[in-house]
């Protein structure tokens, strides 16, 4: 294509693409002159500015509700001690001060066709010494709500957000207390209920605690010390019974006798510790009272609010099952602290797996792990593989202290550099054809899968046991041609 055939070409597209632009741009421009036309042509029926309304109440079919305000601060007109949410209040403050109609209809002598005799839907507010009532009836064809002003005969055809403003109760309003919302990771939990007193923390130190530190979350005894550790993500799901707890049904936001709601002496009592967002140890408590018709009442320990939740969230936390939420990792050891593993087979054949450590050549090097067998050096990359298939060995599910399995399949001995357990041992019995028993320590005992325990001695015997070299067959020499 000559030059000055591709310059008509670019310039046509150029062309199109202004054309394109400008026609978008007319035609926002005049999507924006319609919308403000529109607005325009509202007709205010706004009590006053936003910031000069003192005052508003509102009876919604029978829920009667009245609002004021001084020194910026809403209160409920008809209990001072009963907390308001400033930003909800503010919200209603907004409504009457923007209220808005599209149409009006003057001289109405039947105000029952508009839905607006003995209306049950009124709005009085008030701005410096102006106050307006706002009865509110039915829904226009048109859209929006009729809405009649002081007593006049005239109604108005409201856009239809004051009646959405105000289709309320007063718990809408109610400055609620929450469940802190910047919990970044939990630190404890510890209940003390009619089903029980327990108490589950998260150690940082989980490694010098337990022989394995592989689940950092632990079932505490009295005197505060670790006895059986939990799958850290079935004590996340669990804690989520109060950290995600949505207190909205308020009973009670002055209590004064707490023996009213059981509260007195709670049936249960939850602690919650936490970190924050900002790093900083937090805690909070609730408190749970007397049943009623399948919900209970609940509040934060101390305060004078009372709330209803569900009886469940007591029912969970009263019988937690603690067995669904044991950890399922048998032998999730810390291999750095590793001096030996001695693994017994059901044979009477024994293996030790010693481990060392040699230190970096040189300034700046990597220290290396190293294995032996006797005198013997063993594979380290395959006995690294070995030890993590054992760390990764999953258990279907946790057993009771009386089950009883059919004799030794194979036993491994840990020993490792720890003060509370320098010796973990790790014994595989047959149990029955899907399962063997695993018992570690003599005081947990784990099913796992058949298939998969049986896996581990004949991985091991890859690298433990020296196969004999087979002579290289003899290659015939060619014949001659």
């Amino acid at each position: 294509m000559k030059r000055g055939a591709k310059l008509a070409v670019l310039a046509v597209a150029l062309a199109v693409l202004v054309g394109a632009w400008y026609l978008a741009a007319t035609l926002s421009r005049q999507q924006q002159e319609r919308e403000q036309a529109a607005q325009a042509a509202l007709l205010d029926i706004a009590v006053g500015e936003a910031e000069d309304v003192t005052a508003v109440a509102w009876d919604y079919f029978g829920d009667a509700v009245s609002l004021t305000k001084s020194s910026g601060t809403w209160k409920n007109a008809d209990d001072d001690t009963c907390p308001i949410d400033d930003a909800a209040a503010s919200a209603l403050a907004e409504a009457v001060a923007s209220a808005k109609a599209t149409d009006r209809i003057e001289e109405v002598t039947d105000f029952a066709q508009y839905g607006l005799a003995d209306c049950p839907f009124t709005v009085i507010a008030g701005a410096g010494d102006n106050i307006v009532t706002y009865e509110i009836g039915n829904t226009a064809a048109t859209g929006g709500q009729y809405v009649r002003l002081n007593g006049e005969d005239t109604v108005y055809v409201e856009t239809g957000a004051l009646a959405q403003a105000f289709a309320i109760k007063l718990d809408d309003v109610l400055a609620l207390e929450r469940v802190p919302e910047d919990i970044d990771m939990l630190t404890g939990l510890a209940a003390e209920t009619e089903g029980g007193v327990y108490e589950l923390r998260y150690l940082d130190d989980a490694g010098e605690q337990w022989y394995s530190p592989a689940d950092p979350w632990f079932m505490m005894d009295r005197e505060g010390k670790p006895v059986r550790p939990l799958d850290e993500e079935a004590v996340e799901t669990f804690s989520r019974t109060v950290t995600e707890l949505r207190l909205t049904n308020c009973q009670d936001w002055d209590m004064t006798d707490p023996a009213q709601y059981g509260l007195d002496t709670p049936q249960g009592t939850v602690l919650v510790g936490y970190m924050s967002l900002e790093g900083k140890p937090e805690s909070f408590a609730l408190e749970f009272g007397d049943y009623v018709d399948g919900d209970v009442y609940v509040r934060f320990a101390g305060s004078k609010m009372v709330y209803l939740v569900s009886g469940t969230v007591l029912d969970a936390l009263m019988y937690p099952d603690f067995d669904s939420m044991a950890t399922l990792d048998p032998c999730a050891l810390d291999w750095d602290k590793l001096q030996s593993v001695l693994l017994e087979t059901e044979d009477g054949e024994s293996y030790e797996i010693v481990r060392s450590v040699i230190p970096p050549a040189s300034d700046g090097g990597e220290e290396e792990t190293a294995y032996t067998l006797g005198d013997r050096s063993l594979d380290a990359t395959a006995v690294d593989d070995w030890l993590r298939q054992l760390y990764e060995l999953p258990a279907d599910s946790r057993a009771g202290a009386d089950t009883a399995g059919r004799g030794l399949r194979f036993r491994l001995t840990f020993r490792q550099d720890s003060e509370l357990f320098p010796v973990v041992t790790a014994e595989f019995q047959a149990y029955d054809s899907v399962h063997e028993l695993c018992v570690v320590n003599g005081t947990d005992y784990y099913l796992v899968s058949r298939t998969t325990a049986e896996e581990v001695p004949w991985q091991a015997m890859e690298f433990l046991t020296e196969l004999p070299v087979s002579p290289s067959p003899e290659v015939p020499a060619a014949e001659e041609p």
